[in-house]
This record gives structure tokens, C-alpha cells and sequence, in this order.
């Protein structure tokens, strides 16, 4: 009797906290987060991001660069007229054709990018050609003599974007920054002005490409 008594009161300390272990297993299940925002830095003058989404800035950068300056080899005897402009054709392997640049600018930049910024229709410097090749107009713009440097930080990523900004500076001296390019906040920061700039990375096709891009200097 005293066995079944002791067992009992077992039983009765027992059965609250079994029922609060169960009631915490049910409630402990985490929602997915909607987002996921970190304020880092690098100091390598890329974004502080994984290997993979760095690899894809570089080649963007390098790219976007390129067609800000048009640093594109052009044959000057293999002239396009259009209206009163005269473009020129590309004369380098990898844009042997106009199909074959978008398709190159297609591994970096998404479609609407592409469409509404690159080739913006009444200003883009690229124009294919009746022979289906890819023809520039010369007119690149020069460098920012000012820029300084440029340090990236907070990123904010989602499944399908991913989202981080950067602030770059350009020296307030009257002629042109001979130091090097620094990417980390500098001590002498009243000797600078800023500009923030943007850059956005979504999944398009299942392929990450930038939909917002710029170009530092």
C-alpha cells in the first residue's frame, strides 16, 4: 500500500513538468527567417560576401567597368553609320558578334539591367550592326581623378536577394588623389566627400545576377 501511495506521489510532482516539457516542444518549432542583415566591412575592397557572390562582383566589376570607360578594342576602318553617329566595330574575340556581348553581359547583370541601364535605347554606345556584329560608339567618359577608395558594408540577403551598399570617397583637393586606393574608414575621413551606392543581386533562371550595379569612379 505504501509502495502504490509512494508511486502515486511520484506521479503527482512528475505530471507538471511532463506536460510543460510538451507543451515547450510544441511551440519550439522556428519560423524561416524573412531576412537576414549583417553590418560587416572588408578590407580587400570587395564585398564582405561568400566566395562565390565575390568571384561574380569581380567579373561584373570588371565588365561594367569596361563599358563605363569603353575600353574596347574597335577597328577604325570598319565604320557604322546610324543618323549622324558613327560607330565603330569591336574587334576582340570574346564580342565577335553583338549576340555574343549580350550573352557575355547575361552571366553578370539580369535581362531588365541589361535592357534599361547598358543599352538604354536613347543612349546606349552599342548598336549591332547589319553584319550582326557588336559596334561602339566612341564616346567613353574619363576617370573620377578624385576617388580615394571605397569601403563596402551592410548586407541584408533573402532566398532570392541580396542586397549591400558601400560608401566611396573622393578627395576634397583640387586636384587629383595620388595616394593609394584605401578600403577602410579613413582616420582623416573631413579630408573626403562620400557617396553611397547600392548594389543588388537576385536570382534570375535559378542564376544570381546583379540588377543594380555602379561603377566607383
Amino acid at each position: 500500500m505504501k509502495a502504490k501511495h509512494s508511486i502515486l506521489m511520484i506521479f503527482v510532482l512528475l505530471f507538471p513538468l511532463i506536460l510543460s516539457s510538451c507543451k515547450g516542444a510544441t511551440s519550439a518549432s522556428p519560423s524561416t527567417p524573412q531576412s537576414l542583415e549583417t553590418n560587416s566591412s572588408s578590407q580587400d575592397g570587395l564585398p564582405p560576401l561568400e566566395d562565390t557572390f565575390k568571384t561574380l562582383y569581380q567579373g561584373a566589376d570588371e565588365m561594367y567597368t569596361k563599358i563605363v570607360f569603353g575600353n574596347f578594342h574597335c577597328d577604325v576602318n570598319q565604320p557604322f553609320t546610324k543618323g549622324d553617329l558613327t560607330y565603330y566595330k569591336v574587334d576582340e574575340p570574346a564580342f565577335d558578334s553583338y549576340d555574343a556581348f549580350i550573352e557575355h553581359l547575361s552571366k553578370y547583370f539580369t535581362e531588365d539591367f541589361i535592357n534599361n541601364t547598358i543599352l538604354t535605347p536613347d543612349q546606349s554606345r552599342f548598336i549591332k550592326g547589319e553584319d550582326g556584329a557588336l559596334y561602339l560608339l566612341d564616346a567613353g567618359r574619363g576617370s573620377n581623378i578624385l576617388y580615394a577608395g571605397h569601403v563596402f558594408h551592410s548586407i541584408q540577403q533573402t532566398e532570392n536577394e541580396v542586397t549591400f551598399t558601400a560608401t566611396a570617397y573622393y578627395t576634397k583637393a583640387q586636384e587629383a588623389y595620388e595616394g593609394d586606393p584605401f578600403f577602410t574608414t579613413p582616420k582623416n575621413i573631413n579630408d573626403f566627400t562620400t557617396e553611397e551606392y547600392t548594389f543588388v543581386l537576385v536570382k534570375e533562371k535559378d542564376a544570381w545576377k546583379f540588377d543594380q550595379f555602379s561603377c566607383f569612379f
